[in-house]
């Protein structure tokens, strides 16, 4: 292996995203925790060694080059896979017995998390998964107050401050009891509009849903009718519409079965508007570490032979 690079320093690094905005070296040495006469040696051996101009000086301060600057964007990924190596040790010293907590939209959690944990106890059987079924919006907060090592949603917008990956799509069917009057439509090859649907009132998911979210996106430009009910339970909702309270927008991973049987029918809908990812989200490193990690390799895993 070359050793090319064993001048380079952390706090070397940790310099050179502070410069990124700072007016001066000085302040850029504070906030790294560095003193300004090292800072300054730290830079002129770094000219030195790249053989590039790092810091413009002025009287109005020293400012990062366009070199710089580029060479602060890789330090900074630098410094992210430090902390993602730094976090993973730990998570890893600590597998023997370790515990994380899952915050999971209830149609995830329902139909697809069971698999995950199986397969994650299968490869580390010391792992306990603590999983917390909630509505994508409180699963986000969750995430972001740390009371959730990982959260999985079906919401289609994610703050910015979070990280996140699609770990499959899902698509919403429309779906109606038996005797309704939309129940044929499918054997006469016809379909509902999008302003059909919006003037009709449905059993809806309660606001914060992932799923609501997505029928209210797509409905967005339709004038709306008022939901018949709101409730926040997937089993509620089915059996509300299998007892003729009205449609309702469903993943086609929750009423596969319902369709099957024949409980509840499928309704086309001009344009088939209602597909939406399902997305792993967590904060702090770029990419999950530990426990987290081993989860959403769990999440990614192809389908098990013995399921297909």
């Amino acid at each position: 292996m070359s050793h090319a690079v064993d001048w380079i320093q952390v706090p070397t690094l940790r310099l050179l995203v502070a410069l990124e905005g700072s007016p001066s070296v000085g302040t850029a040495a504070r906030n790294a925790g560095i003193a300004q006469p090292n800072a300054s040696r730290a830079i002129a051996l770094l000219e030195r060694r790249t053989g590039l101009r790092v810091i413009e000086r002025s009287p109005r301060g020293s400012f990062l080059t366009p070199d710089g600057r580029l060479l602060a964007s890789w330090a900074q990924e630098v410094l992210d896979s430090l902390e993602r190596f730094a976090l993973g040790a730990q998570a890893l010293a600590g597998s023997g017995n370790d515990k994380i907590a899952v915050g999971a939209s209830q149609t995830i959690a329902e139909y697809m998390a069971p698999l995950w944990i199986s397969r994650l106890k299968r490869s580390h059987p010391n792992v306990t998964v603590m999983l917390h079924m909630h509505n994508s919006e409180q699963v986000l907060e969750g995430v972001t107050d740390g009371h959730f090592d990982i959260g999985f949603i079906e919401s289609p917008h994610v703050p910015g401050h979070l990280h996140q990956t699609v770990i499959r799509d899902d698509t919403l069917e429309v779906v109606v009891a038996p005797d309704h009057q939309w129940a044929g439509l499918a054997d006469r090859c016809e379909a509902i509009s999008l302003e059909q649907l919006a003037g009709t009132p449905l059993v809806t998911r309660e606001s914060g849903s992932g799923t609501r979210a997505l029928v209210d996106e797509v409905l967005s430009s339709q004038r709306r009718a008022q939901p018949v009910t709101e409730l926040n339970s997937t089993s509620a909702i089915i059996r509300a519409v299998r007892e003729k309270v009205g449609p309702a927008v469903l993943s086609g991973l929750v009423v596969e079965e319902e369709i099957s049987s024949g409980h509840l029918v499928p309704v086309p809908v001009r344009g088939s508007p209602f597909v939406r990812s399902l997305r792993a989200v967590w904060a702090g490193p770029t990419h999950p570490v530990g426990s987290a990690a081993h989860l959403l390799e769990a999440a990614f895993r192809p389908k098990d032979p013995a399921r297909a």
